[in-house]
């Protein structure tokens, strides 16, 4: 994280109070899209995890501890599925993702209409969805209009 400090001529007439309320306006605005973002991902979710905005100077976080969400964003690898108990696995098929890799969107997805059964099964693992990569682009790439706009409003 760069850390940017202007450096003032006596006489030019600019708040510096104004400018950094200006700035914190900003990096706000842009965490608050961004935690609109992460939202989206997982709006068709039973599951809803809990995403929180840190504030620090000049900077803002935005993150969840929640484990399935980690597993998803980050994907799993192939691993095998045991039944509780002396019953066998059931499920059924075929599985529709709410979620798509590298898209922030959420959509309904589908368990099937096929039952089966099984002692246990090789699950083969959940491609990555890279929520966090995609959204941390996109607000990247916005991060500065969006300063802009809260300059603009505060200063001019």
């Amino acid at each position: 994280m760069i850390r940017m400090r202007p450096i003032l001529a006596k006489g030019t007439g600019i708040d510096t109070r104004k400018l950094q309320r200006a700035i914190d306006n900003g990096l706000d605005a842009a965490a608050r899209g961004a935690l609109v973002d992460f939202h989206v991902t997982t709006q068709t979710w039973k599951h809803q995890p809990e995403f929180r905005i840190e504030s620090s100077p000049g900077r803002r976080l935005i993150y969840t501890d929640d484990e399935i969400y980690g597993w998803v964003d980050a994907g799993t690898r192939p691993h095998i599925i045991r039944p509780k108990g002396n019953k066998p696995l059931a499920f059924r098929y075929p599985f529709k993702a709410k979620t798509v890799p590298r898209q922030i969107r959420s959509r309904k997805g589908s368990y099937g209409k096929n039952w089966a059964r099984a002692k246990w099964v090789l699950h083969p693992g959940t491609f990555a969805r890279e929520f966090t990569d995609v959204i941390h682009l996109k607000w990247d790439k916005e991060l500065l209009r969006t300063l802009q706009r809260a300059i603009d409003a505060e200063v001019i």
